[in-house]
C-alpha cells in the first residue's frame, strides 16, 4: 500500500476583509470629522488676518489722505463723471459708499440705466493714489465715461480692496444679493465708507450737497466725536445688518458668522465686531463702535 506524505498548506490572505475594510472606512471618516472644523476654523482665521490688515492699510491710508488734506477724508458725493464738482464733471448723482477707493466697476452698471450714474472709475476715487501710488487708473478723458468693454475695467486689480471672504454683492441691487460676483467685482471695493452719519444730519432720504459738504467738514475735528469709536469704512454687512428693522434679525456674513461686521475706525485701527439690528439708538452708537456723531455740531458756514 503506498502512502503520500503530504504537508497541509496554509494559504497566506491578501488584502482585506470587508469587515475590516469598514472599520478602516470608519476610522478615517471619523478623523476627517474631527479634522475639518479645525480646518476650516484655521482657514476662516487666515481669511480673517488678511481682511483686517486690509483695513489697517485702508486706515493709515485715510490717515495719509486726512494730513494731505487738511483733516477731510475721502468720503465724496458723487457727479456723472467723478467724485467732485469742476468743468469736466456733470449733474449731481448723490453718493456711492464705494468712492473713495478701489478698482473699476463690473461692466454692469455701464450696461445698467439705473446704476450707470454710480460707475465710478477708478482714476475719479481720491484715495488710490495714496493706497497704489505706484499705478496709473487708466479712463477716458473727462467727462466722457468709461465704456463697458474699456480693457482696465477688468485688467486694473488693487488686492488692499478684497476681502477673502467676500463672495456676494449687495450693491448693485441692494440690498438684495447678486450671486454672479462679489463686492470687490462688482463694485471694486469689498470695503464701504460709513454713510450713516448723513442720514443723521439730513433724513429725507435725499441728497443735498450743501448738507453734505457740512457733514464732512466735522471729520477735520475728529477729536470731538471720538475717533477711536467712530467707524468710516466697513463691510458691506454692517449695513444690511442695522438696517434691519426686526431685532431678531439674522444676517450671516462671508465667514458665516451672524450679525457681524470688520470695522475700520478714524483712528487707524480695525476690529471684527458684533453689529445690533434692528435701527435702533444702539445700533448705530454704543460703547463698543459709532456710525453717527455724538453731536451735531454741524458747521454753519
Amino acid at each position: 500500500m503506498n502512502s503520500i506524505t503530504g504537508r497541509k498548506q496554509t494559504a497566506r490572505r491578501s488584502g482585506f476583509t470587508l469587515i475590516e475594510l469598514l472599520v478602516v472606512i470608519a476610522i478615517i471618516a471619523l478623523l476627517i470629522s474631527i479634522l475639518l472644523p479645525a480646518l476650516g476654523k484655521a482657514r476662516k482665521s487666515a481669511q480673517m488676518a488678511v481682511s483686517l490688515a486690509n483695513l489697517s492699510q485702508i486706515g493709515k491710508g485715510g490717515f495719509s489722505y486726512q494730513t494731505d488734506n487738511k483733516g477731510f477724508l475721502p468720503i465724496t458725493l458723487t457727479y456723472k463723471r467723478g467724485t467732485a464738482p469742476g468743468p469736466t464733471s456733470g449733474n449731481l448723482i448723490g453718493y456711492c459708499t464705494w468712492s473713495f477707493a478701489g478698482k473699476n466697476n463690473d461692466a454692469a452698471w455701464r450696461l445698467n440705466s439705473r446704476n450707470r450714474g454710480f460707475d465710478v472709475e477708478a482714476a475719479d476715487r481720491p484715495m488710490n493714489k495714496w493706497m497704489y501710488s505706484e499705478i496709473v487708473c487708466e479712463a477716458p478723458d473727462a467727462p466722457a465715461d468709461m465704456p463697458a468693454d474699456y480693457p482696465a475695467r477688468s485688467r486694473l486689480q488693487m488686492p488692499v480692496f478684497k476681502d477673502p471672504s467676500d463672495k456676494v454683492t449687495h450693491q448693485f441691487n441692494w440690498p438684495n444679493p447678486t450671486f454672479e460676483r462679489s463686492a470687490y467685482q462688482d463694485v471694486g471695493n469689498s470695503y464701504q465708507w460709513n454713510a450713516k452719519w448723513y442720514e443723521q444730519i439730513d433724513p429725507s432720504g435725499g441728497v443735498e450737497a450743501v448738507l453734505f459738504n457740512k457733514g464732512t467738514r466735522r471729520f477735520p475735528v475728529a477729536d470731538a466725536f471720538a475717533p477711536s469709536r467712530f467707524v468710516w469704512v466697513h463691510d458691506e454687512y454692517a449695513d444690511i445688518t442695522v438696517y434691519e428693522v426686526s431685532d431678531d434679525a439674522r444676517v450671516v456674513n462671508g465667514y458665516g458668522d451672524v450679525n457681524r461686521s470688520l470695522l475700520c475706525f478714524m483712528d487707524g485701527h480695525a476690529k471684527y465686531l458684533a453689529v445690533i439690528p434692528g435701527r435702533k439708538e444702539e445700533s448705530y452708537r454704543n460703547g463698543l463702535y459709532t456710525f453717527i456723531f455724538d453731536d451735531l455740531r454741524i458747521p454753519t458756514e
